[in-house]
């Protein structure tokens, strides 16, 4: 029944006034469970209702939110936040039934995030050394160039080989 019915209030830490007023604190707390808010999460509600006067159900909003962290915490949304590199997602999981194999895809999902960093940045360079060798005028800097190139390029087979390994730990 909770599952199926619409959320209500998007699972953000603010809220104004009305939304306070209105609040389906059960709902609020399943959105914010299945979006990997923490726990914290109802003391910001609670400083925001309390310029509407609205103290926060916070035993509803808690029991949403034991819902909610449920479908959050699986292997498949670790391994998503670790690719787009949010470290900060790893705490949110603990104690949950799958909190431990959250981790391992997150951890798994930042190696992949750090590798597609360093191939990016590599190329990065690899295009700036490529403008200095063309206006480069002396044989020594050309060469000393051409082998920063060739090394670079070498590093980006390494690591391309090293994130195709790592892509086939995706759950």
């Amino acid at each position: 029944a909770l599952l199926a019915a619409p959320l209500v209030v998007s699972a953000c830490a603010s809220m104004s006034e009305d939304e306070c007023r209105v609040a389906d604190w059960q709902r609020t707390g399943y959105a914010d469970g299945a979006a990997g808010e923490d726990q914290d999460t109802i003391a910001s509600y609670t400083s925001d209702c309390a310029k509407a006067g609205v103290r926060p159900d916070a035993k509803a909003w808690r029991a949403g939110w034991d819902q909610g962290i449920k479908t959050y915490c699986t292997p498949a949304r670790g391994w998503e936040e670790g690719v787009d590199g949010n470290s900060w997602k790893s705490d949110v999981c603990r104690g949950q039934p799958q909190g431990a194999a959250f981790e391992r895809a997150l951890r798994d999902g930042l190696k992949v995030s750090e590798t597609r960093r360093d191939i990016q940045n590599n190329d990065f360079r690899i295009n700036e050394l490529e403008r200095k060798l063309q206006k480069a005028q002396k044989d020594d800097e050309r060469r000393s160039l051409r082998d920063q190139i060739r090394n670079l390029d070498r590093q980006q087979s390494t690591l391309r080989d090293l994130l195709s390994r790592q892509e086939k730990l995706k759950p």
